[in-house]
């Protein structure tokens, strides 16, 4: 039994996107935007691409904000959760602001405040997108359908121009499961085990319901 700070702050964050996202569902129309708005968006100059400061980390479960601003001012944005250690997006959603203020007050305010956040390089973050997507794809996990619509904004990015290396998985390479509040644990353990046995993995999961308590695997 463990207390492990850093896992519960990725929790934390897995926690606050699925609200974030939410909350992005009940505006309806006043953030949300058509594919050929958002493809259109795509060609926007960029305005910033944000990236968690700790996603090298082994494991990291880490924000990406991409912004693109049209010539009059309005904010397209794509935003990610994507977990390096084993389940790859697991939220993602494309939106619009009519302004500059609105994008800070109404999205990177929040974003930034839950987790640190630094400038990055758009083929980077598109990158890892890519990776994280491919490495649970292998695991038989799929991204947040709405991914697509994300991506869109990330327009002409070309991961292929990136030469980081993204770190993938947990210690000694193997995934890391760190169970998120809406992630079904005994599925997702269950697939695991079948894929890769039972010492294939390493997990982080909450005991009897209570996210303050986990049982850990991680040698």
């Amino acid at each position: 039994m463990a207390k492990p700070s850093a896992k519960r702050r990725q929790k934390a964050y897995q926690r606050k996107a699925a609200k974030r996202k939410q909350k992005r569902i009940s505006l309806g129309p006043r953030l949300t935007g058509s594919r050929a708005l958002l493809h259109t968006a795509g060609g926007w100059p960029l305005h910033e691409c944000l990236l968690a400061k700790e996603w090298q980390e082994p494991g990291a479960i880490i924000q990406i904000l991409i912004a693109r601003r049209s010539p009059i001012g309005q904010i397209a944005v794509g935003t990610f959760l994507v977990d390096l250690g084993c389940l790859g997006v697991k939220s993602a959603f494309a939106a619009f602001f009519d302004s500059q203020r609105a994008y800070e007050q109404q999205l990177r305010n929040e974003m930034r405040a839950r987790q640190a956040m630094v400038k990055a390089d758009l083929n980077l973050a598109a990158k890892i997108i890519r990776e994280a997507i491919a490495y649970a794809g292998e695991l038989g996990f799929k991204p947040d359908p709405d991914y697509r619509d994300a991506m869109l904004v990330l327009g002409d990015a070309d991961p292929e121009a990136c030469e980081v290396l993204i770190p993938l998985g947990g210690k000694d390479g193997k995934p890391f499961f760190v169970a998120g509040p809406y992630d079904n644990v005994d599925q997702i353990m269950s697939k695991l085990t079948r894929k890769l046995g039972p010492d294939g993995f390493h997990f982080l999961v909450p005991l009897s319901g209570d996210e303050e308590f986990f049982l850990e695997e991680f040698d």
